[in-house]
C-alpha cells in the first residue's frame, strides 16, 4: 500500500540549505512514495513586513487576534512587494526545492511544493478575520489581484525545477465561509488563475473540508491527485474517487488511527474495512501535518510501516 507523509520546519524555514536538509533527512528516514516540502502560510505576508506568529501553529499562520492590516496602506506602501522577486521567503523556498530536487535520494522521485492560494494570505493579512462581504470592496479585490500575480510567479518558477509538483491549498470556502454564488465569484477565479498552467499527470489540491461546492470546480484535468482534511468518511471518498475516476486520494490515516496508537491488528482490521469500499490502487495512505505533537516521530513510523505491509 502506497504511503506518505510530511511536516512543516517553521524554526528552519529561512534558510534554504537548512530546509532541503531537512527534507531529505525526513524522507531518508521514511523512505515514502513522493516528498513534500511544507512553507508556512506566511510566505508572502512576511514580504509585506507583517510578522510571523507560531505559538506552537505548524502553518506558521498569523494569529486571529493579531494588528488587523490596513491594505490600502500596504498597496500604496513603497516598499510592499510587486513581484516574486521581492517575496525573499518564496526564493527561499525555490532555492531549497532546486537542492532537494538535486539531490541522489531525490532521482524519480517527486518532490510537492507547498503552494497557498492567495486568499489564504489576505487571511492572514487581516488577522484570520476575513469575510466572503470583504472580497465585494475594492481594497481586497486589489490585494487579491496582487496576491494572484504573486502566487501564479511562484507556481511557474516551480515547474522550471525537476520533478517538482504543485500541492496547491485552497483557501476554507465551506458554506460558513460562502455561499455558492459567492464561491463562483469571488473565490474560485482567483484559484484559477493560479493553476492555470497545471496539468493532470502532476499536481494535487488539496480543500479543507468535503463540502460540494469545492468539487463543483474540481477540474481533474489539472490535478491528478486530492486530498481534504475531513477524510474519515470512508462512503464520501469513494463517491469523489467514483465522480473523478482519474484521480487518486491522498489522506484517510490521521483521522483513522488517531488520536491513541493502535496495535497492528487494529491497523490491520481498519484498513481490510475500507478496503472493501475503497480501491486501494487510488488511495495513497497519508496523515496530515497538523499531527497533534503528543504523535512522537517513531510511533508514526511504525504506523507507516504497517500500512506499508498491507
Amino acid at each position: 500500500m502506497k504511503v506518505t507523509t510530511w511536516r512543516h520546519w517553521p524554526n528552519i524555514d529561512l534558510d534554504a540549505d537548512l530546509l532541503a536538509e531537512s527534507v531529505i533527512a525526513y524522507q531518508d528516514i521514511h523512505d515514502h512514495c513522493f516528498i513534500k516540502l511544507s512553507c508556512n502560510s506566511n510566505s508572502v505576508c512576511s514580504a509585506f513586513g507583517i510578522k510571523r506568529h507560531f505559538q506552537h501553529n505548524p502553518l506558521g499562520s498569523v494569529e486571529k487576534n493579531s494588528y488587523v492590516y490596513n491594505l490600502s496602506a500596504l498597496l500604496n506602501d513603497e516598499k510592499s512587494p510587486k513581484k516574486l522577486n521581492d517575496c525573499p521567503q518564496l526564493l527561499i523556498n525555490i532555492e531549497a526545492h532546486k537542492r532537494v530536487s538535486e539531490h541522489p535520494s531525490s532521482i524519480n522521485k517527486a518532490c510537492f511544493a507547498t503552494v497557498y492560494s492567495p486568499l489564504y494570505h489576505l487571511n492572514s493579512m487581516l488577522g484570520g478575520t476575513l469575510t466572503a462581504a470583504q472580497l465585494e470592496h475594492t481594497p481586497y479585490k486589489k490585494m487579491l489581484s496582487l496576491l494572484t500575480d504573486i502566487t501564479a510567479q511562484y507556481i511557474d518558477a516551480l515547474l522550471l525545477i525537476k520533478n517538482v509538483r504543485i500541492y496547491y491549498c485552497s483557501f476554507h470556502a465551506s458554506a460558513a465561509f460562502c455561499n455558492y454564488e459567492q464561491f463562483k465569484t469571488l473565490v474560485a477565479p482567483y484559484d484559477e488563475q493560479c493553476i492555470t498552467q497545471l496539468t493532470h499527470e502532476h499536481h494535487l489540491i488539496h480543500y479543507h473540508c468535503s463540502a460540494p461546492i469545492y468539487f463543483d470546480f474540481l477540474d481533474s484535468k489539472k490535478f491528478s491527485l486530492l486530498s481534504i482534511d475531513d477524510c474519515d468518511d470512508v462512503i464520501a471518498i469513494k463517491a469523489l474517487l467514483t465522480r473523478f475516476p482519474d484521480i487518486t486520494f491522498v489522506g484517510l490515516l490521521d483521522k483513522l488511527l488517531l488520536p491513541r496508537q493502535l496495535k497492528a491488528k487494529e491497523i490491520e482490521r481498519i484498513f481490510s474495512s475500507c478496503s472493501r469500499h475503497l480501491d486501494f490502487n487510488r488511495v495513497i495512505i497519508a496523515p496530515s501535518c497538523t499531527l497533534p505533537l503528543s504523535i512522537k516521530n517513531n510511533t508514526l513510523l511504525k504506523t507507516c510501516s504497517i500500512v506499508k505491509g498491507l
